[in-house]
């Protein structure tokens, strides 16, 4: 068995396969849904792995990461034999795969046939993304087409994969700075307490208020007797620097007190160091102000 995982676009991850069923993997890429593998060893190492994509019939793009992405590389092969028996080589530990392809740094950024004021609307509108810190890459490039209109000012998947992989690195190099513990992890302890205490507990939850009022019973667990959440909006509000909006209220089945749920969630806030701004009255939001949006990316690409 090789001491790996692999994900592909069509299942979950295969770990520890045997040689032969990674080369059979390694052959089938390229078929509907089922465009790429990524091979990371086990113990896993941060921005260390393998991967390849294809489309159909054509050429395997295979890429090596060994660190950051200055240690980015990539090579072209149309022979899936010979790209099994790189990641065969790689898996095991042998040097064979470092001169098997011919590897050049990748180009990881560049976004050619998007125009300049395009792009500079794509980062922008990436960047808030990423800030809010819940987003993965993957989601932040989705939402990053989704976006534009595909007949005006279209922003392909690839282009947008790559704006966010640049922006991306600039935000882990911005929280290798960050205290040890950040407001955001304040607010994620304050919420895991509160879930505790019989409340339907939800941070990110849903697009807005109204959303979120309507949802938030489909996410009530047993004996839950109020809810508290914050929205999209209420985070990209956080990260741009404008404090966070806490919603809250009592299930009407409950006997609860929306008041009494008020009280109970600012003094889970507070108990966790956070500024909190409320008067007591039960039909407005509570603000945890001020408050520097410093929430740590997900793991994983």
């Amino acid at each position: 068995m090789l001491a790996i995982t692999v994900q592909t676009e069509s299942g979950p991850a295969l770990a520890r396969p045997s040689a032969d069923e990674l080369a059979a993997l390694l052959r089938r890429i390229g078929g509907d849904d089922d465009h790429f593998a990524v091979a990371e060893r086990i113990p896993g190492a941060d921005q260390v792995f393998l991967q390849t994509w294809r489309d159909g019939a054509g050429p395997f793009a295979v890429e090596h990461r060994d660190g950051g992405p200055d240690r980015h590389f990539r090579a072209e092969c149309a022979d899936a034999g010979a790209v099994a028996e790189v990641f065969l080589a790689w898996a095991r530990g042998t040097e064979s795969w470092q001169t098997a392809l011919d590897w050049r740094p990748a180009d990881l950024y560049s976004t050619p046939g998007l125009d300049a004021q395009t792009r500079a609307a794509a980062e922008e509108r990436a960047r808030t993304d990423i800030r809010t810190g819940f987003w993965t890459a993957e989601e932040v490039a989705q939402g990053l087409c989704d976006a534009f209109d595909p007949d005006e000012t279209p922003v392909t998947v690839e282009q947008a994969r790559r704006i966010v992989a640049q922006l991306w690195q600039e935000r882990l190099a911005e929280q290798a700075q960050w205290p040890a513990q950040t407001d955001p992890d304040r607010v994620a302890r304050a919420f895991g307490a509160l879930a505790s205490q019989g409340l339907t507990a939800l941070m990110n939850f849903t697009c807005c208020g109204s959303c979120a009022l309507s949802e938030v019973a489909g996410e009530r667990a047993e004996g839950d007797r109020g809810f508290v959440f914050f929205h999209y909006q209420d985070t990209a509000a956080a990260a741009d620097g404008h404090g966070l909006s806490i919603r809250y209220g009592a299930y009407p089945d409950s006997g609860a007190d929306s008041a009494a749920i008020g009280r109970a969630v600012t003094a889970a806030l507070a108990a966790v160091g956070l500024p909190v701004a409320w008067d007591g009255d039960p039909t407005k939001v509570i603000e945890v102000t001020p408050l520097r949006w410093h929430k740590r990316l997900p793991s994983g690409r």
